[in-house]
């Protein structure tokens, strides 16, 4: 009867002990989540260290800029009647009127807008760390036409007094004004015009720049202003024309066209890039001239580019730390394979010590990709990895050989996972491909564990 209870109780604990250890082997694969938890903990603070240094170069060099501009203001001056009540000394209630000279300006946009420039990227550095900024070389051209017209359009009734010509001004908007690096040469009418801080439109046009044109101001103006700007991140700009047309090029080969516009056309290839944009009046809700005063908000809609930075480090390194449950499952399920295929069992111990050293893989990697770039510290973190890895298979596992598997697999699944990193596009389809790899894999080896026994 006792060898009866202790065969019975081997045979459970052979049948039951399979299924527990997977449920085990699954526990601690969920339990090294913690420290990927802490490594991508990590990578977030070097990201925020990363981006205070953008910050702080760009608040040296120049942040995004925005052009407004130019906008054409016209001082004008109405009279009014005035309309007084009052009572006389009998009592009576009498009106009395009289006119008053008010003082108005006519902001006025222009007919003919174009913006045609080149971006020049460079690399600005400041300890471990490089932040891309760049120098645009710009010329801003067009006409303001019918000008009596336009600003007689905006009296009130018939109360026009005299239109101002020699006290006209164009602003020019900016988003950030540190960032100029030349203005020389500006042209209206063919006549040189000098720049002067501020924009006289602060609620309109906060910053930037202005020059009287009073002088030479005839019916129509027309203007060309060649500027040099320096810049980080995006150069976006304001469709301010009756019809706006840009054209921007640069030798960077990633640009992200931003705004509410797309460019009409553009051209990306390894040089760089060419885009061109034609924005019509109707694409926006504000007129082409108001009385200053008016609410009119010109931002509503702006076009431009960003030079971006495809899948940059920390973004790299984010994403790869995400794969990480899959890394170690993976791994787990090739030492599993070996353990049914072999006849071999490991400790949990040395599942959980593989599975930490796979977790310190991203460590390495964000440690050295900050000095010597995301590919070579990506190929020398994942070799010390594959090597510790095999290396400690092969002393713990009966067969040597068996090792070498261990180590192919860990080379595979590194070198597959750094093409889904940089296929930025095919990232999930990849990942999705390799999960399917996977199980059809271990379908195959496992498709005989619990194959009946023939009867004979």
């Amino acid at each position: 009867m006792t060898n009866n209870n202790a065969e019975l109780s081997r045979k459970l604990i052979s049948k039951l002990g399979r299924p527990v250890r997977l449920i085990v082997v699954a526990m601690l694969a969920l339990i090294l989540l913690i420290p990927l938890e802490m490594v991508e903990s990590v990578v977030r603070e070097r990201y925020s260290t990363y981006q205070t240094v953008v910050a702080d170069i760009a608040g040296a060099w120049s942040s995004d800029q925005q052009i407004a501009g130019p906008i054409l203001i016209v001082p004008f001056t109405e009279k009014i009647e005035v309309r007084d009540e009052y009572i006389t000394s009998e009592g009576e209630k009498k009106v009395s009127t009289r006119w008053e000279t008010r003082q108005k300006r006519a902001v006025i946009l222009p007919d003919v807008l174009s913006y045609e420039g080149s971006l020049t990227p460079e690399m600005r550095q400041r300890g471990i760390y490089e932040v891309q900024v760049y120098t645009a070389d710009l010329v801003v051209s067009g006409a303001f036409r019918n000008l009596p017209e336009v600003v007689a359009s905006l009296r009130t009734e018939d109360r026009l007094d005299a239109i101002e010509w020699s006290k006209a001004v164009v602003s020019f908007g900016l988003s950030d004004p540190r960032g100029i690096v030349e203005v020389d040469g500006f042209d209206f009418n063919g006549n040189p015009a000098q720049p002067r801080p501020g924009t006289t439109l602060d609620t309109l046009v906060p910053r930037g720049f202005h020059m009287s044109v009073g002088e030479f101001l005839t019916d129509d103006l027309e203007f060309r202003l060649p500027l040099v700007i320096r810049g980080s991140g995006s150069l976006r700009f304001l469709p301010l024309g009756e019809t706006t047309r840009g054209s921007l090029r640069s030798d960077w080969p990633h640009p992200s066209f931003i705004g509410d516009v797309l460019p009409a056309s553009r051209v990306i290839n390894d040089r760089g890039f060419s885009a061109e944009w034609t924005i019509p009046l109707l694409n926006r809700s504000y007129p082409q001239a108001w009385v200053a005063g008016d609410e009119v908000c010109i931002d509503e809609i702006e076009a431009g580019v960003r030079l971006f930075e495809p899948v940059a480090l920390y973004d790299l390194v984010t994403r790869a730390v995400k794969y990480g449950l899959l890394f170690i499952a993976l791994t787990f399920l090739t030492l599993g394979l070996i353990e049914s295929v072999f006849d071999v069992k490991l400790s949990l111990v040395q599942f959980l010590l593989i599975g930490v050293a796979l977790a310190i893989f991203f460590l390495i990697l964000v440690a050295l990709a900050e000095h010597i770039g995301f590919t070579a510290a990506y190929i020398l973190a994942s070799s010390i990895v594959v090597v510790i890895n095999t290396l400690y298979c092969a002393a713990i596992l009966p067969r040597r050989s068996t090792s070498i598997l261990v180590g192919g697999v860990l080379t595979a699944i590194y070198g597959i996972l750094y093409t889904i990193l940089k296929a930025e596009d095919f990232a999930l389809l990849g990942g999705t491909a390799l999960l399917v790899v996977a199980l059809t894999v271990t379908m195959y080896f496992t498709r005989r564990i619990h194959e009946p026994k023939t009867v004979e």
